[in-house]
């Protein structure tokens, strides 16, 4: 089996994924020029690494791109393609794709309320392209199903695998810091952070030296910034966060804390378990189908800061219980999640969509 992965933004992603394929079949990947360098170093030498242009998402010059993309198809000859970001250009010249079965990856079913990055129209038409798409999650696998009308045995559920690329940067100078709380990612309506907000003065009224770090960005800020009531207790970092600054804010929290309103599955998740922290998440989306409550963490329901308030406080004020349940967290990454189980995952359903197309 010789599968090709095209990626276009879910670099450190691919990347991994493809290390681990390498053990399982013959690998060659497709990245963009603008690859991060530290990322493009990570990739084994059994992995055929290709770099392609990619211009400006509505300069024309996508359609020389999306041609050298389906020249590099038929020249290489792949068994499978598999599409692990959408591109508009791409969609637009699926009725000339080489005639090699594909597999794309949904990483959202659906727009999330109050994201206006994330818009991916007409991305129904690559899933229907598709021999076989791959969801995160069977949350999403329903949505998909239900929504979209793609036959059930069209979809397959692989997991996000940790984000260990974080590891590269773990510093032995950097401990965790007690009592501090880590709310990372992009900022936007269903991140739901007004409500660990509304939680601060119920977990600092129980551990007064507790902090919360807010790292990213998004929407504006001022809305959340007028909704603290302490703001000595929180430290903000409202800009995109370089990798070796997302390691540092892993090492030094306490507890990671995803107040969704709304997800499909969850990158950060991904990160905190690779890095060993226990995460204190709402029940919404695929969330709960990865977060062992009471064993990596607690889920606790969405839009009740109360709930959140105490589940953070549970594991600030019992140091056992939170390393305890960063180590099953790390432990849960290494095995059930790891890599080498999604690669063998992917592998099935790369076999399910050459025998289809057969």
């Amino acid at each position: 089996m010789h599968a090709m992965l095209i990626d276009f933004t879910f670099f450190s992603y691919t990347v991994q994924l493809a290390n681990a394929l390498t053990e399982l079949c013959d690998v060659t990947v497709m990245l963009p020029d603008r690859a991060p360098a530290h990322t493009v170093e990570a990739i084994k030498e059994s992995v055929h690494l290709r770099r392609f242009h990619m211009p400006r998402r509505r300069h024309p010059t996508n359609l020389l791109m999306v041609h050298s993309l389906f020249r590099a198809i038929r020249r290489i000859r792949p068994d499978v393609v598999h599409q692990l970001a959408w591109h508009p250009w791409m969609t637009l010249a699926l009725p000339a794709f080489p005639r090699v079965p594909l597999v794309t990856t949904i990483h959202d079913a659906k727009r999330h309320p109050g994201d206006r990055e994330s818009l991916a129209p007409f991305q129904e038409t690559n899933w229907r392209r598709s021999e076989q798409v791959i969801a995160h999650a069977d949350n999403v696998k329903q949505q998909v199903v239900e929504e979209c009308h793609l036959p059930e045995d069209k979809v397959q559920v692989v997991h996000i695998g940790p984000y260990s690329v974080y590891r590269n940067w773990i510093s032995d100078e950097v401990s965790e810091k007690p009592g501090t709380i880590l709310f990372f990612g992009r900022i936007w309506e269903y991140k739901g952070l007004q409500h660990l907000i509304q939680a601060e003065p119920l977990i600092t009224q129980q551990v007064p030296d507790a902090r919360i770090v807010i790292a990213g960005h998004g929407e504006p800020f001022e809305k959340y910034e007028q909704q603290m009531v302490n703001r000595d207790r929180f430290v903000v970092h409202n800009h995109y966060i370089p990798d070796h600054m997302v390691t540092r804010l892993f090492q030094e929290a306490s507890v990671v804390a995803l107040p969704y309103v709304e997800a499909s599955q969850s990158a950060v998740l991904a990160i905190a378990y690779a890095l060993g922290k226990p995460v204190v998440a709402t029940a919404v989306g695929g969330i709960p189908e990865v977060l062992d409550h009471g064993e990596t963490g607690y889920l606790v329901p969405p839009s009740d800061p109360p709930a959140l308030a105490d589940a953070i406080v549970k594991l600030l004020q019992d140091d056992t219980l939170r390393r305890k349940m960063g180590r099953r967290a790390l432990e849960k990454a290494e095995t059930e999640l790891s890599w080498s189980a999604a690669a063998r995952k992917t592998l099935q359903v790369y076999q399910k969509a050459t025998a289809s197309r057969s």
